[in-house]
């Protein structure tokens, strides 16, 4: 499967090929008090490729294996944008002869000097230039390993279902003990049949995929993410009472709903309704997960776009 989705660009330099659906990009040198410029993808399926650069850099864009941030995109060029930072820490990029070209802030580009803020897209993805500090950095690179680990799901890079039998009740148990509360919500994506329906399961894919980053990026590090069926996925949050959980909730609804779903198809919009529930004392994980399950419904009855939280 190619987790970018159909596209109707295909750069020429493009036969055979089957990009994979991760890609590691390098890690920031080690220490840095400043906030490195950093590329990295807003949209898609691929959110979360970043690559950060420091005085001295060069770095290629493109689907070369080799490539300092591989983009793994049909409309992508092996060797599509040149990005590089002098000594006095000025940004400035080159496009390498793409097939189908680069544009900085909506207008066509072939060389020249990059500012934060850019929207920078090339070919059919969309990155954007942010002076990140240190720590998110650290944290997005953080957050790869973890996609790429053996336990997880093949599509999402989240937990898979196994989780809830060997852990669950593990966590509970050491939230019981300690008297912290532990909350979870239950996300189910609107009309999921409609989207594979209109747009095609590879679309389909990349919007579960995407939906998946989307909640990654917004909840703790450590928060267990799970997914749990086809378009239905879960998280676990230690310490969170019900008030932080839907308001956590809340932000991933609202993250989802405003994503660019524009450059995935032309026409999708995907919203997510929400299901919350805190365990109370004693009560089996079955019997809170199943009033998460019934929130995230009476959310569906609502309207759908929605956080529920359980009585």
């Amino acid at each position: 499967m190619d987790p970018s989705g159909p596209s109707p660009f295909l750069a020429d330099d493009d036969a055979g090929s089957t990009p994979d659906t991760m890609q590691f990009v390098r890690a920031p040198a080690a220490v840095h008090r400043q906030r490195p410029p950093t590329l990295r993808v807003v949209a898609g399926a691929d959110l979360m490729l970043h690559v950060s650069l420091f005085p001295g850099d060069v770095v290629v864009i493109g689907r070369d294996p080799q490539a300092g941030l591989r983009l793994p995109h049909g409309s992508v060029s092996k060797r599509h944008l040149e990005v590089s930072v002098g000594l006095d820490g000025a940004v400035r990029a080159r496009d390498l002869g793409s097939t189908n070209g680069t544009a900085v802030n909506h207008q066509p580009f072939a060389q020249g000097a990059l500012h934060s803020g850019d929207l920078i897209v090339i070919g059919e993805v969309e990155l954007r230039l942010e002076h990140l500090p240190a720590e998110e950095v650290e944290r997005l690179r953080r957050l790869h390993q973890r996609l790429a680990q053996a336990d997880r799901d093949a599509l999402t890079g989240l937990l898979t279902r196994a989780w809830l039998n060997d852990e669950l009740e593990g966590l509970a148990d050491r939230a019981e003990a300690q008297g912290a509360p532990l909350s979870c919500i239950y996300v189910d994506i609107d009309h999921f049949k409609r989207v594979n329906d209109t747009h095609g399961h590879a679309v389909g894919d990349v919007v579960i995929t995407t939906v998946a980053r989307i909640l990654l990026m917004t909840v703790r590090e450590g928060d267990p993410c799970v997914r749990y069926g086809g378009e239905e996925l879960v998280v676990f949050l230690p310490q969170a009472g019900p008030a932080a959980a839907a308001e956590i909730a809340e932000r991933v609804r609202a993250r989802i709903e405003a994503h660019a779903w524009e450059r995935t198809a032309p026409g999708l919009l995907v919203t997510a309704s929400f299901g919350v529930s805190t365990r109370r004392v004693h009560e089996p994980t079955a019997a809170w997960r199943e009033r998460a399950d019934q929130a995230l419904y009476a959310a569906k009855r609502g309207g759908r776009n929605r956080v529920q939280t359980a009585p």
